[in-house]
């Protein structure tokens, strides 16, 4: 059967991941093992790798994920996170408010192991209380990824946008929800620290004046995008260029922000998830997988939601997740998808990578605080359960 060589073509790339091998050299390596068995010719190839770069949307990720980058580092740069970051330390009055707002502020940039910058601040925030490792570890881990639903600074949106071809604004407006879910499910956790206030700081305005003008620069690239329908790529090269000006940048300062800030191994990357978009899409397996799904007594949301889940699970990261498991599913679906099980997938991806050692935050937070690992993923459970059924039910209510 057709599907089954595509069946195997992925089996073959978990087991790789699954033994930590290069995500890049995986998928590239797949996409050649793919033309392979459905007998593509080689002058084909070549065609759908010419298509996948020179393809508009191709182009337009590659060019977003760099002026995130750029954006990214230089706000690190400039001291904006830390002063932001300063005036909550003295701003915030609760602990509960101030241990969950720490992370998720450090979860506005994009950063792999961006967990590792928060920790501290969490033990800071949750000092003197009797919060185990274990409960400053959910803490951290968790309010850290609450952004990645809803922010389109995150490539794991960007990259499901694009390749199920759906509106980015409708995409996060679909998710914002989940993102306040979140935030919510992670409240039984903030309960176990003390109420009590801390003492006020004098002069509130100057620190609320202090955090609002560091977090603007963020700020403005969400409203830009999400209220005014302005690109990503616009929003993010419009702000971006300010601060150049106003940090006065020159041609050789902004060459010396490329080279530490712009990662060429994660372009690289997303180039070929595209790649194996267009192979999976040329070798004619979209309508093969998709009758295949069609013939098993399960739903198809579930398959795909187990697909995703495990994909998840085994990659540890939430954008590389959406790069494998969005292809694959939109073959499965004949090319079209729905945004319900867009987003019922999304979370499936999500809730997968999100409970796995390999996702590399949860790894730094629980070696940070010295956790148990296993109680760590014990505590993750009824959250992240909750959060996939919710996605489920909203997914079959409005089928």
């Amino acid at each position: 059967m057709p599907a089954l060589k595509l069946i195997l073509v992925f089996a073959l790339m978990m087991v790789l991941l699954w033994r930590r091998a290069p995500l890049a050299p995986v998928i590239f390596g797949s996409s050649c093992l793919l033309a392979i068995l459905y007998r593509l010719p080689l002058t084909a190839f070549v065609t759908a790798f010419w298509q996948t770069i020179t393809d508009p949307s191709t182009i337009e990720l590659e060019l977003v994920l760099v002026l995130i980058m750029l954006f990214e580092g230089l706000l690190k740069k400039e001291g904006y996170l830390a002063r932001m970051l300063d005036g909550l330390l003295n701003l915030l009055p609760s602990r509960r408010l101030l241990a969950a707002t720490l992370p998720a502020f450090i979860g506005l940039m994009p950063s792999m192991g961006g967990a590792l910058f928060s920790a501290p601040l969490v033990a800071q925030a949750t000092a003197d209380t009797t919060l185990s490792p274990e409960e400053k570890s959910v803490i951290n881990y968790y309010y850290r990824h609450i952004w990645e639903y809803c922010l389109p600074l995150y490539p794991s949106l960007l990259i499901t946008s694009q390749v199920c071809e759906l509106p980015l604004t409708k995409l996060i407006q679909a998710l914002v929800p989940y993102g306040l879910l979140v935030a919510l499910l992670g409240w039984p956790y903030l309960r176990r620290i003390p109420p009590e206030k801390k003492r006020p700081s004098n002069g509130s305005f100057p620190l609320i004046k202090e955090v609002f003008l560091n977090i603007l620069p963020v700020l403005v690239v969400v409203l830009i995008v999400l209220f005014l329908q302005v690109r990503i790529l616009i929003a993010v090269g419009l702000v971006l260029a300010v601060l150049l000006v106003r940090h006065r940048y020159t041609p050789r300062h902004l060459l010396s922000l490329c080279r530490e800030t712009v990662q060429v191994k994660i372009l690289l990357l997303v180039l070929g998830i595209f790649f194996f978009k267009q192979t999976i899409l040329t070798t004619g397996a979209v309508a093969s997988l998709s009758y295949f799904l069609q013939t098993l007594a399960v739903p198809e949301f579930v398959v795909l939601g187990i697909f995703a889940l495990l994909v998840g699970l085994i990659t540890g990261t939430v954008s590389y997740s959406m790069g494998i498991i969005f292809p694959v599913v939109m073959a499965a679906t004949g090319g079209q998808i729905s945004m319900p099980l867009a987003v019922f997938v999304f979370i499936a991806g999500f809730t997968g990578a999100m409970f796995t050692p390999m996702h590399l935050c949860l790894s730094l937070t629980v070696d940070f605080f010295r956790a148990d690992l296993r109680q760590v993923l014990r505590m993750l459970v009824l959250p992240e359960a909750a959060l996939i059924a919710i996605a489920a039910t909203v997914y079959i209510i409005t089928v």
